[in-house]
């Protein structure tokens, strides 16, 4: 079990590492893309083993891993958060449920219908809708840290102080509307 999951980690690090060197990630990124790969995969292997046997769910924890990640690595190595963070999620990327429903579909289109093929039917429409839904776990993932911290650039942004600031922000926007409550 132990060699076997080190072995599926150094797997999914070479698939990350691949994918950034094929979308020219500069070099000083690509420790940073080994590191997320690796972690957003374990995380989502520990949640499908211990906590659920959902993939989607798993997929969305590996990927929130990954988005938050590459906010803090993105800061400390001066590069956008989404050079390193598409590649990381490469490993996770359903391929083999996008495959079995292209080839059901194609099937689909190709054969007669009858009852006993409905079954079969269902079950490809499963796995187009698991593997779409996969795909959208992946993406709020990696998009999600960005969107809540509002950042396009990681420049003279610390993820600590951006929270700082937001909870300032909100404070004074309850303190200003009690205010507005009191005069009435």
């Amino acid at each position: 079990m132990g060699q076997e999951f080190f072995k599926e980690i150094f797997l999914a690090i070479c698939v990350a590492v691949g994918f950034a060197v094929l979308f020219s990630t500069p070099k000083r990124a690509l420790w940073v893309v080994a590191v997320l790969g690796a972690a957003g995969f374990t995380v989502r292997n520990f949640f499908l083993q211990f906590v659920s046997d959902n993939i989607i769910a798993a997929s969305l924890a590996g990927a929130s891993v990954i988005g938050i990640s590459g906010l803090y690595f993105a800061h400390r190595v001066h590069t956008p958060p989404i050079v390193f963070t598409v590649p990381a999620i490469t490993n996770m990327i359903p391929g083999k449920l996008g495959y079995q429903f292209i080839i059901g579909l194609l099937k689909f289109v190709s054969e007669d219908v009858n009852s006993a093929q409905i079954q079969t039917y269902l079950e490809i429409l499963s796995d187009g809708l698991r593997a779409s839904l996969i795909m959208l776990a992946l993406a709020i993932g990696i998009i999600f840290p960005i969107l809540v911290f509002n950042t396009q650039t990681v420049k003279n942004k610390d993820p600590q102080e951006i929270i700082r600031r937001k909870v300032e922000r909100n404070k004074r926007l309850i303190r200003s509307a009690r205010l507005k409550n009191k005069r009435r």
